[in-house]
């Protein structure tokens, strides 16, 4: 079979609320196989097939049309183009993650309060805000919105195509990001199989941050882009300043070129922490110390859009670890790459501004 043939069959064989899941799934196989030995050319013209189908989803058919757009994600990370499938999820995409929420709520709605739950998974069907959803309650509920148990059912399938579209095509993930509806629904959905959506949709592109120093007396704005993860801008933030005379150990030239997607292998398993980072309020704190209060922590935990701004600029103090930390290599999206750059030092008088401004608002 050939891979247009392939994705044919599995474009006919994925209609209907009764959609066969083996027939779907040989299709999927056969796909897969077929792409193995796929030229260029065929591959977009099963691509096209695809997208075609695609575009002719609606929500309330409740049919495994999300089988179809992971099969699209598959052949982008074999080489078809990104964008034509980055702007079909765009579309798609809302109305999907809306269904998912509505249909979940009422699933939670219909379990015992978490504090009196027993919390047996093995009979969970799909697990969102920390509740497992048992088989039971769930098809309780599917009659009454066979659309909304559809998209909660198979939210994995819709969301991994759109990482690896947005992920390869950097306007359109710019849009994703400003677009504030699809940024709110992927938050609604942040514990649930949609949760890489709402990290993807954190991303910081090009942005303008502050970074000071205070037991150096130096500070800079740096341009933070493709960030997604704390522990990446741990890493970068401390290479960055290091090259600028930044006193400390800098990390590996591999690592830093691992996480900005220009190599595969990282040279490395784990990574060490350089500094501590601080929100802005710690201002107040001697850094030198080393006893600023937890809260004020920038945890690698954490993402870049939980670090708070001061004027205008999500803000970093930098001071010596509190203690040795260290964490396992990895890179949140192997498409997107991410970069920390000094963009400009600030004069000696601004920091210390800065820091006096830092400590009468904190």
């Amino acid at each position: 079979m050939t891979l247009s043939e392939a994705v044919t069959a599995l474009c006919r064989d994925v209609s209907g609320i009764d959609s066969n899941g083996e027939a779907v799934q040989a299709d999927i196989d056969m796909m897969v196989a077929a792409n193995r030995r796929a030229s260029q050319a065929q591959r977009t013209a099963a691509f096209e097939i695809l997208l075609a189908r695609l575009r002719a989803a609606r929500v309330e058919d409740a049919d495994g049309v999300a089988y179809v757009a992971i099969g699209a994600g598959t052949l982008v990370e074999s080489g078809a183009p990104a964008s034509p499938l980055a702007e079909v999820m765009l579309e798609k995409l809302p109305d999907v993650l809306v269904a998912a929420r509505r249909f979940a709520d009422t699933c939670l709605a219909d379990l015992p309060p978490a504090a009196e739950d027993d919390g047996e998974e093995a009979d969970a069907l799909v697990s969102i805000d920390q509740r497992a959803i048992p088989h039971d309650v769930f098809r309780r509920h599917v009659a009454a919105d066979r659309a909304g148990a559809c998209a909660l059912h198979r939210l994995r399938q819709w969301v991994l195509p759109a990482i690896a579209a947005l992920t390869r095509e950097r306007e359109l993930l710019v849009r994703a990001c400003a677009d504030r509806d699809l940024v709110a629904r992927a938050r609604a959905l942040r514990d649930s199989a949609a949760s890489w959506l709402h990290v993807l949709l954190g991303v910081e592109l090009d942005a303008r941050w502050l970074v000071l120093c205070p037991l150096d007396g130096r500070g800079f704005h740096i341009t933070v882009d493709g960030v997604v993860s704390n522990f990446d801008l741990h890493t970068l933030v401390a290479a960055a300043l290091i090259e600028r005379g930044i006193a400390g150990k800098a990390p590996p030239a591999q690592l830093v070129a691992f996480i900005e997607g220009r190599v595969d292998d990282a040279g490395v398993a784990g990574v060490d922490g350089v500094w501590n980072y601080y929100i802005w309020r710690a201002a107040v704190h001697d850094l030198a110390a080393k006893k600023v209060p937890p809260e004020l922590w920038v945890w690698n935990e954490g993402g870049p859009k939980d670090v708070p701004m001061f004027e205008g600029a999500r803000t970093l103090l930098v001071g010596p670890a509190e203690y040795t930390r260290c964490w396992s290599v990895g890179r949140a999206f192997g498409a997107l790459g991410a970069t920390v750059r000094v963009a400009a030092e600030l004069p000696a008088a601004q920091v210390r501004s800065l820091l006096d401004a830092m400590k009468r608002d904190a």
